[in-house]
């Protein structure tokens, strides 16, 4: 069944969630191929929401400042990983400032591509981040997204992936490659093809059906 999707073109913003870290390719990659959709991908490995002078990757909004005008048929990003190690760990700001920079973000993608459909790709639940800093970014960036009339392919909440369970960190996310492929036994944030096919396609491709003109 045709479900409007291919030919469609995807930007795709965040972090090496979005990226693929150390991999070319991500679960952006792999759902936009299986739709035959156009991807351009501007995510950067450590960016933030918030601003991080200590974050390798630099803020998020800034990469779509940085992209071209011509508006996409859809927007994915991401956001929220480094900056609850931004908040917690390094305290380089607080999760009032994350919330005002969101709004930001969101304002500046609406005004660049106000056709754009823009998806918010909640990440899983992270065994390697403070748990009460994730809920509450978690807590302002859903109400962030209601108000700005973004959807949500809530990872996090619509599959059990959570890598505070130690096996599943071993068995779904990879710090390294092994034979020029993810392996596992990571860290808990990043995704290997396991745990990309298995928790993040079906929601984010769900979430782009649903969406879709026919």
């Amino acid at each position: 069944m045709d479900n409007g999707l291919a030919g469609r073109s995807v930007y795709a913003f965040g972090d090496s969630i979005v990226y693929g870290h150390v991999y070319p390719r991500s679960f952006v990659d792999i759902v936009t191929d299986q739709h035959g959709m156009t991807l351009t991908k501007f995510a950067r490995n450590g960016a933030t929401i918030g601003a991080d002078p200590h974050a390798s990757g630099g803020q998020i909004r800034a990469q779509v400042e940085e992209a071209t005008a011509v508006a996409p048929d859809f927007v994915l990003f991401d956001g929220g990983t480094n900056d609850a190690q931004s908040i917690f760990r390094n305290q380089r700001y607080d999760v009032g400032t994350y919330a005002g920079e969101l709004e930001k973000t969101l304002e500046t993608m609406k005004g660049k591509w106000p056709t754009a459909r823009i998806v918010y790709v909640a990440a899983h639940k992270l065994g390697s981040r403070d748990w009460d800093t994730q809920m509450a970014l978690r807590e302002v960036t859903l109400r962030a997204c209601h108000q700005w009339d973004v959807a949500i392919a809530d990872v996090f909440g619509e599959t059990t992936f959570d890598t505070r369970d130690d096996a599943q960190r071993a068995e779904y996310t990879f710090d390294d490659l092994v034979n020029g492929f993810p392996g596992k036994n990571g860290s808990g944030t990043h995704p290997n093809m396991a745990g990309i096919t298995t928790f993040y396609v079906p929601v984010v491709s769900a979430r782009l059906e649903q969406m879709s003109p026919r």
